[in-house]
């Protein structure tokens, strides 16, 4: 099975995360299939993710994690907030990112 989930990267006490494509079985931080954006707790809860790639691989049977998919719909809700700027002006992006100031 394959899953969708977060890869720890960074620091010690410092997380930074990459969203990964990667098998079922293969370690936390080990061998992945494609890299699908990056989540920073620290920085603000700074989050990137590519959409279109991650709606690609939901179709294909991927299966994200519980904190994927809370970060993206997130990213969701940021892309429902841009959509409504740009009825009033502004530009369109397709690829979402999402900081939210806790």
């Amino acid at each position: 099975m394959v899953r969708i989930r977060l890869m720890r990267t960074g620091k010690r006490n410092r997380p930074h995360y990459r969203i990964v494509v990667a098998d079922a079985r293969a370690p936390r931080d080990g061998k992945f299939v494609e890299i699908l954006g990056y989540y920073d707790p620290l920085r603000g809860e700074e989050l990137k993710l590519d959409v279109d790639r991650f709606e690609e691989w939901l179709k294909k049977g991927a299966q994200p994690t519980n904190r994927v998919l809370r970060l993206y719909e997130r990213v969701l809700r940021s892309l429902k907030e841009k959509e409504k700027l740009l009825e009033t002006g502004g530009d369109d992006e397709r690829e979402g990112t999402a900081n939210s100031d806790r």
